[in-house]
């Protein structure tokens, strides 16, 4: 003898009370879901894709160095505040990163957030493959600032941290298509991480991997060894290794790989990102203000 609206009322309200529910949205809609059934990603922000907030002197980065954080778009950056891409634009392109191809995520930044449903918790989304059509579920975890759901999706295409990976807006709502730029495959030399356990430090050497897309040559980077570097990870986090200090290691490894005796800003960004998230903001900063390292300008450092 109730009526509908009452009874949909208070079944929502005995949902939110239960700990086996989680409420999450669809286009306009609110459902419920099982909790046990979502993904990992979702339950708990993966260690690779938190932040936390690092202290520094901001009015020290050049406006070359501003630039640079601007290009990245890092989800966590500054200036990613300020470059949303609006909704008119029919598609935009991004720099995959090694933390989100370590988990098959996008970031949600300036001009990938217009492309996923706002609001706050989690968020259903479709995310359709440009190339094959394949369809994905994806979820948008909107205070992690992040997408999940993609990992299949870059196994398939053999898609590594460096590449560009493009979005684009579906006819149908709550709908993205993501692409990558192909290209003829072809084995290009690239920067191999791994871990040496033995001093806690990550190394790095050259080496040939099979490359069929595009890529921003300063950010490429491979792994061997997935296990040691999660390994390592797990004890630079329980050492509380500052991100100068990560810099201040990391550094001297890329700058010997160029025979120039030279390193990228970027490439220096990508590579500690391999074991802590940091934003290029506070990483630019501890690589001006080391006096290890010189400004060669153009976004190069090398030692002094």
């Amino acid at each position: 003898n109730v009526g509908m609206p009452m009874r949909v009322l208070g079944l929502d309200y005995a949902l939110s009370k239960d700990q086996r529910f989680d409420r999450v949205r669809q286009g306009k809609e609110q459902l419920w879901f099982l909790r046990r059934l979502e993904p990992v990603e979702i339950q708990t922000v993966p260690p690779l894709l938190r932040y936390k907030a690092v202290p520094y002197t901001r009015g020290l980065l050049s406006v070359e160095m501003l630039q640079m954080e601007w290009e990245l778009d890092d989800e966590w950056g500054e200036s990613s505040l300020s470059s949303e891409v609006p909704t008119v634009v029919p598609s935009t392109s991004i720099v995959l990163t090694y933390p989100h191809r370590h988990y098959g995520t996008l970031p949600i930044s300036g001009r990938t957030r217009s492309f996923f449903p706002t609001g706050s918790g989690a968020s259903l989304v479709t995310l359709i493959d440009g190339r094959w059509g394949t369809r994905y579920t994806g979820w948008v975890m909107h205070e992690a600032r992040y997408v999940t759901g993609l990992s299949k999706w870059m196994d398939d295409h053999q898609l590594f941290a460096g590449a560009y990976i493009t979005l684009e807006r579906a006819p149908a709502t709550n709908e993205v298509i993501v692409d990558f730029r192909t290209r003829r495959p072809k084995r290009e030399w690239a920067r191999i991480a791994q871990a040496d356990l033995d001093s806690n430090q990550l190394l790095f050497e050259m080496g040939k991997i099979n490359v069929a897309c595009e890529y921003d040559e300063h950010m490429i980077i491979a792994e061997q060894n997935g296990d040691e570097l999660e390994e390592l990870r797990s004890r630079i986090e329980a050492r509380g290794t500052t991100v100068p200090e990560l810099v201040a290691q990391v550094t001297p490894e890329l700058v010997k790989l160029n025979p120039q005796g030279t390193v990228h800003a970027k490439s220096v960004y990508s590579a500690v990102n391999v074991l802590r998230r940091t934003p290029p903001g506070p990483l630019f900063h501890a690589l001006i203000s080391n006096r290890r390292f010189r400004d060669m300008g153009n976004g190069l450092f090398a030692l002094s």
